[in-house]
């Protein structure tokens, strides 16, 4: 999925990228563009800050540039990991996380990479560490209920009703998702799930849709609906990764109108909480 209002934009590619800060750049002295091996970074017309091909940026294999950056004007975002290199980490830092602690897998979408996630889960079980992953739910069914077998807390995020409507701002229809999250309803026992709407102004915020959402959860048997109103905390990555931001002057919904949207799930009779309110 590419939703136009992603907090997340240099998840996409499921690679790492180059991050772009203008105001730490130096702009008398550029030591990455004689690094970089690609003659991928050159200098704006008219301005002594940079400009990227990321054409090319976006396939490097070597971020010379970034090691060549004494201003932390660029960096590397994303990483890879091997499953026991990140298995330490978890283990190092598990005595930390007190008795309701654990582990969240989250996104942009942690179901992408299939195989290491579902060994990841494997090892934490093993490890005694509880875990929550958070999904758009959009893959295959046989793998979500492999994924609900191996994990205790789901987070499914339902964007829209209509499926065309859902499928202009996400890039997918909503038929897969919506299978999924009768699925995961069903075979879910004693787990918890819990459904998440982000609340975008123009897009899913309408009563109709709202009210249709809320209907469709309550028939499911749930009994828990998390909102979470939009906001431009992304914003400054798409400056950095040389992307247009869709969203870059839209207002974060008001307090009257989240806490009316929380009223539509309240009257089917769910438990609603919003932003981070989360019950535990």
């Amino acid at each position: 999925m590419y939703c136009s209002w992603c907090s997340n934009p240099e998840g996409q590619l499921l690679r790492p990228r180059v991050m772009y800060r203008e105001k730490k750049c130096l702009p008398t002295h550029h030591r990455c563009i004689d690094m970089c091996p690609n003659n991928a970074i050159h200098l704006k017309d008219g301005s002594p800050y940079l400009r990227f091909d990321r054409s090319i940026c976006d396939r490097c294999e070597s971020f010379d540039c970034v090691g060549a950056c004494f201003k932390q004007a660029l960096s590397i975002a994303g990483r890879y990991y091997a499953v026991d290199e990140l298995m330490r980490i978890l283990k190092r830092d598990q005595g930390f996380w007190g008795g309701e602690g654990g582990v969240t897998f989250s996104g942009g979408e942690p179901l992408l990479q299939e195989e290491f996630i579902l060994e990841v889960l494997k090892k934490c079980r093993a490890n005694y560490m509880h875990t929550a992953v958070e999904t758009s739910a959009y893959v295959e069914t046989d793998f979500l209920m492999e994924i609900l077998e191996r994990t205790d807390w789901l987070f499914i995020d339902l964007k829209h009703m209509d499926s065309a409507v859902h499928r202009e701002e996400t890039g997918v229809g909503n038929e897969l998702i919506l299978k999924n999250l009768e699925a995961v309803a069903i075979a879910r026992g004693e787990k918890r799930l819990v459904i998440r709407v982000p609340i975008i102004p123009g897009f899913n915020d309408d009563a109709e849709n709202l009210q249709a959402t809320a209907e469709f959860v309550r028939a499911l048997n749930l009994n828990e609906v998390n909102i979470l109103p939009f906001h431009r905390l992304g914003r400054s990555k798409y400056e950095q990764l040389g992307l247009e931001y869709k969203f870059a002057h839209q207002a974060a919904p008001s307090k009257e109108t989240m806490l009316a949207t929380k009223h539509i799930f309240e009257s089917v009779g769910l438990q609603c909480y919003i932003d981070f309110e989360t019950p535990f």
